[in-house]
């Protein structure tokens, strides 16, 4: 009972005319983006890890050790891999190897800086990895 008291707030103001006092009684809400739902917090620790581990990945550094990876198994392999497992669906997926076409970021036919490293337009369509995307 103390608690729903504490989380009242009462007001009192005098009317227009002046003379009769007029009270209004307002519910105390929860403070906005107080509770919402998300995973727990990590130690301080675990979290600058975390961080760091997220901007390496997301590095030119590891991009690049994915690239050589990618062009050794493909010496190796055929371009094209089929999964050996089927979708739920019954259907075979296959997934292409992305080899860039150039290195750096700076596109040597159109001038293009940070974009895509395969032509998009190849096949007349706007396709990356075999998968056409439509705007």
């Amino acid at each position: 009972m103390s608690k729903l008291l504490a989380n009242r707030i009462f007001s009192a103001r005098v009317s227009k005319a002046g003379r009769l006092p007029v009270i209004a009684l307002r519910y105390k809400s929860n403070k906005f983006g107080e509770y919402t739902p998300s995973p727990p917090k990590l130690p301080r620790e675990q979290q600058e890890e975390f961080e760091a581990l997220q901007k390496l990945a997301n590095s030119q550094a590891a991009i690049d050790e994915y690239n050589r990876q990618i062009r050794e198994e493909g010496a190796a392999s055929s371009d094209i891999s089929t999964s050996s497992s089927d979708t739920d669906v019954g259907v075979t997926t296959q997934y292409f190897k992305t080899i860039p076409e150039f290195e750096g970021e700076r596109n040597p036919v159109t001038g293009e800086i940070g974009g895509p490293k395969q032509d998009p337009l190849k096949h007349n369509d706007w396709s990356f990895n075999g998968r056409v995307t439509d705007f």
